[in-house]
């Protein structure tokens, strides 16, 4: 494989927006053989140029579906065409809201996602808010119990009633209680918010008296590198030996951003080894890219963290893509101890596609990491397990996986846990694990989401 270098990719010259926002281009200069753009923006043409592309430049372009005639929506259309039920990842979305996320860091919504806290599936909980959404300004928090939503019960919630709002200006009414079980009602209206990438930095001590940095990283977006760099910084200056990673809520993002992370916390003495290498279908190979670890100051938005043996990383079923990527990556050259339950399943990722105001995100590639390891569609296995503690807030010492986390940086052993609410809940919740239209519904899911949650993403860029 090639190494990734930005300066012969041109990728960029047919696609709307690329991923990542920072000055990345993807990772492959693909061959426009079916045509940069279709002859107009007809459904016929569109289609035609659709049916073309994926036969061009699908990861399973030899799989590839026959298309449903029938199909009332290019969405539709698209989807009929994908290789199921191995591809459970494609979709499409406006164009607008693909730049939106990923060149903007921007969501329009209310920000939050909810989860049940028990096994029977009866109490739903605030997971996480993003700070400035508009649940986050108006004081809803992690650890919130849901009464109702717009009237709609949990139970209702996890079947879908509650409908996903991605257009500014709708109203919806909350009933939640709060941990000492006071109620309140309030209403907040749907806006464009900025994404807080970094939720949370800590300074911890383990109970061995080791200095340790905490980090719960969100979104794997460029808008988060400013937040990254001084979050390291600030370990540096701590003298942090050891640290925790929180991915557990993130579904992935740009690999290049991916990359700069994994520098960052892998330190100077990684530079210029493989983090990971894209293969791309038979027709594509000559595509294939590896993209190096760096430690280059001009590139991060940090100096590296040196001296690491190890890392831990928070990880469940919502740890996707570029977060399992990254896992991947450190394994050949780092300790990495993940604490909490099986990552998501996804070592596939996207060259997204512009076409007429759409943006397909169809599995172009496949990722390894330096010595050939990846093919982890089952999940990244914890080495702890550990379930999620709604109760507490992330970046608490006392929450459950971030304890767990402690304990083993104390005594080089997992605590003794009880057995995990993820695993009595294997196989779920009965709603979507992803509210967008876009996403597909994961039958494996053991910490179903409902809310504001995307789709697993994992972009060349």
């Amino acid at each position: 494989m090639k190494p990734y270098r930005p300066a012969i990719l041109a990728i960029c010259a047919v696609l709307a927006s690329c991923g990542g926002g920072g000055g990345g281009t993807p990772a492959a200069p693909l061959a426009p053989a079916y045509g940069a753009q279709p002859v107009s923006c007809s459904t016929a043409d569109q289609r035609s140029w659709l049916k073309a592309y994926m036969g061009d430049q699908y990861f399973w372009n030899e799989n590839l579906r026959a298309p449903d005639e029938s199909a009332t929506t290019l969405d539709a259309y698209f989807r009929s065409l994908l290789f199921t039920p191995t591809d459970r990842f494609s979709y499409s979305q406006s164009t607008a809201k693909f730049t939106q996320f990923f060149t903007e860091g921007r969501r329009t919504g209310y920000g939050y996602s909810l989860a049940f806290a028990d096994a029977a599936q009866t109490v739903m909980q605030v997971r996480f808010t993003e700070p400035l959404s508009p649940v986050g300004l108006a004081g809803l928090q992690r650890g919130d119990t849901i009464v109702s939503i717009d009237g709609f019960t949990p139970a209702q919630i996890a079947t879908g009633s509650l409908a996903n709002v991605d257009t500014e200006g709708v109203a919806r009414v909350l009933v939640i209680s709060d941990a000492g079980g006071a109620q309140r009602t309030f209403m907040v209206t749907s806006a464009d918010y900025p994404l807080t990438p970094v939720l949370a930095v800590k300074i911890l001590t383990a109970p061995n008296g080791a200095r340790v940095g905490y980090l719960a990283y969100q979104e794997f977006i460029a808008s988060s590198a400013k937040a990254l760099g001084t979050a390291f910084d600030a370990f540096r200056a701590a003298g942090v030996t050891e640290l925790v990673v929180d991915l557990r809520y993130n579904g992935g993002g740009s690999v290049t951003t991916a990359r700069n992370l994994a520098s960052l916390m892998g330190g100077a003495n990684l530079d210029g080894q493989v983090f990971t290498g894209l293969r791309f279908n038979a027709n594509n190979s000559a595509s294939n890219a590896n993209y190096l670890f760096t430690s280059s100051t001009a590139t991060l938005p940090a100096a590296p963290l040196e001296g690491l043996s190890r890392v831990f990383v928070i990880a469940s079923s919502a740890t996707a893509s570029a977060s399992e990527l990254l896992i991947n990556s450190l394994k050949p050259f780092r300790t990495v101890v993940t604490i909490g339950s099986t990552t998501f399943g996804k070592p596939y990722g996207f060259v997204p596609r512009e076409a007429c105001g759409t943006t397909y995100s169809a599995v172009n590639f496949d990722s390894v990491n330096a010595p050939g390891g990846g093919g982890y569609r089952g999940g990244l296995p914890a080495t702890c397990a550990a379930s999620d503690d709604l109760g507490k807030a992330l970046g608490d010492p006392a929450e459950r996986r971030l304890a767990a986390a402690l304990g083993y940086i104390a005594t080089g052993a997992c605590p003794a846990v009880a057995a995990s609410a993820d695993a009595l809940r294997s196989g779920g919740a009965s709603g979507p694990f992803f509210s967008s239209k876009e996403a597909r519904v994961n039958p494996k899911i053991s910490e179903a989401a409902f809310g504001e949650v995307s789709p697993p993403r994992m972009v060349a860029d």
